[in-house]
């Protein structure tokens, strides 16, 4: 079961990582085979940088890839090497949601 869940507003970030986890410990718990990804676009980017409040190791650590949208950050000033570990930054994160939907991966926003 493949899933992309996405975050564009900043104080979603609470409601996503829990469901985030919640996917996860039930794809454990019943060996679901599939893969999360978190793509990350608009105001949400600004919790990405490093010493951010939102700890994202967390999630790359599980395995969940974390996408981080390109032009988000540039129309935020956001470089790169100022992000958390562990993220690929994706060209156009509305690109990739439409790809992931494409292949088959279900659409989450919380």
């Amino acid at each position: 079961m493949n899933t992309i869940f996405h975050i564009d507003e900043i104080n979603k970030w609470p409601t996503l990582l829990s469901n985030v986890n919640h996917m996860h410990e039930w794809m454990q718990s019943t060996k679901t085979a599939g893969t999360i990804e978190v793509l990350v676009n608009g105001s949400a980017v600004s919790a990405v940088v490093k010493n951010s409040d939102i700890n994202l190791s967390q999630l790359t650590n599980m395995g969940i890839m974390v996408a981080v949208c390109n032009n988000s950050l540039v129309q935020r000033d956001i470089k790169t090497d100022s992000l958390q570990a562990n993220l690929q930054v994706v060209p156009v994160g509305v690109v990739e949601l439409a790809c992931k939907q494409s292949e088959g991966y279900a659409y989450i926003k919380p």
